[in-house]
């Protein structure tokens, strides 16, 4: 019988360690590796962490404590912060963190179950030098110590419902604040801003959606002569790809909303509708200023 267990699930990951691999040698590699480790093991141990394994940059590590696992994620962070400013650009190490709990299957010293899903797949949505978790992990851990920021909502694939997410604000650098999430900071915070950036979100987004209907109206007009299926299935395409556009803000995919206004803009190609084009416009420059904030940082 397979042993079952509530342990909070953590991974990291080093930022960009797959490009370097094709630029460094393996005597280079082997000692970013060496560093890595010798860096974070010694906080995972002290606070109470057992290291399950390491798959090349990654760690995953599980602790009894949800705080104490945030706690030592934010340690890490710290550790991190100060090995990088005495060492060349080239040397940096940024890692991204990711955090959840839930009742896992135990099997020779590894670990299995949604939960560890969940974790690996928060990772993938993490920056460098930020600290993800779940709802599970918040309501669960000692938030006096810890103090965090609400991401949000978010669907990973083949994890049935959406999860909460949540990070850590923390104070090892600007980077880890200023991060490119929309965050929504406790009570307080949302009482001392107001609720001007959420009405202005929504806005932007039934701008779009007004934009859409208009274009919906113009091609009804122009396809008259057109067999109603095919002008069902464009502006059916033209829906989906938006909301598709619209989910790939959202899980911070910048890949995808290139492909998807780049299908927007094959149709246009066909059409060549000045609304559709205006539609196009608004979406690659919303995606320009993310970005480009993104690459700047």
């Amino acid at each position: 019988m397979v042993e079952t267990k509530h342990l909070t699930i953590m991974f990291t990951d080093i930022k960009g360690f797959t490009s370097r691999t094709s630029l460094s040698s393996r005597q280079q590699l082997e000692k970013i590796l060496d560093v890595h480790e010798q860096l974070l093991s010694p906080i995972f141990k002290k606070f109470k962490g057992t290291i399950i394994k390491t798959i090349g940059d990654a760690f995953l590590v599980t602790f009894n404590s949800p705080t104490d696992a945030v706690l030592c994620g934010m340690q890490v962070q710290k550790e991190l912060t100060k090995y990088n400013e005495s060492v060349s650009e080239s040397e940096r190490m940024e890692v991204r963190i990711a955090i959840n709990s839930g009742e896992v299957a135990v099997k020779n010293n590894d670990v299995f179950g949604e939960p560890v899903n969940i974790a690996a797949r928060l990772e993938g949505i993490a920056e460098a030098g930020d600290i993800y978790f779940t709802e599970a992990v918040y309501l669960s851990m000692n938030k006096a110590e810890i103090p965090t920021a609400e991401v949000g909502y978010r669907h990973f694939k083949g994890i049935p419902e959406e999860i909460k997410v949540y990070k850590v604000i923390g104070d090892w650098g600007k980077k880890s604040f200023f991060s490119k999430d929309k965050l929504i900071i406790r009570e307080e915070r949302v009482e001392k801003k107001g609720w001007w950036p959420r009405i202005k979100k929504i806005l932007k987004w039934l701008a779009i959606a007004f934009v859409i209907l208009f274009i919906i109206g113009i091609l009804s007009n122009k396809d008259k002569n057109k067999s109603e299926d095919e002008t069902q299935k464009v502006l059916g395409e033209i829906n989906k790809l938006t909301q598709d556009i619209r989910q790939a803000f959202i899980d911070d995919n910048p890949q995808a909303i290139k492909d998807k206004i780049q299908n927007l803009r094959n149709i246009n190609n066909q059409r060549n509708n000045p609304q559709l084009e205006n539609l196009i416009s608004q979406l690659q420059q919303k995606f320009d200023e993310r970005y480009a904030r993104a690459n700047k940082r």
